[in-house]
């Protein structure tokens, strides 16, 4: 059998910011993008989007540390 080594734990969490920010950034990319398309003049789509990112930047996190905790 393959003698399979687990990741650094201290490196799977450096990296869980930077995966937070890419993952906001894009989102608010996205949400400012709309906002041109549709002409929003409140940026509504930024900040709908914007909190979407967030959101899914922290059940991500939220999943990473659980599997962490599993090892």
């Amino acid at each position: 059998m393959e003698d399979k080594k687990d990741p650094n734990k201290w490196l799977v969490l450096t990296t869980i910011s930077t995966q937070m920010v890419f993952t906001i950034y894009v989102f608010y990319l996205l949400g400012d993008w709309l906002d041109g398309k549709f002409h929003s003049d409140n940026q509504l789509w930024m900040k709908i989007c914007t909190l979407a990112g967030i959101g899914i930047s922290l059940y991500q996190v939220i999943r990473q540390v659980n599997r962490l905790n599993d090892r």
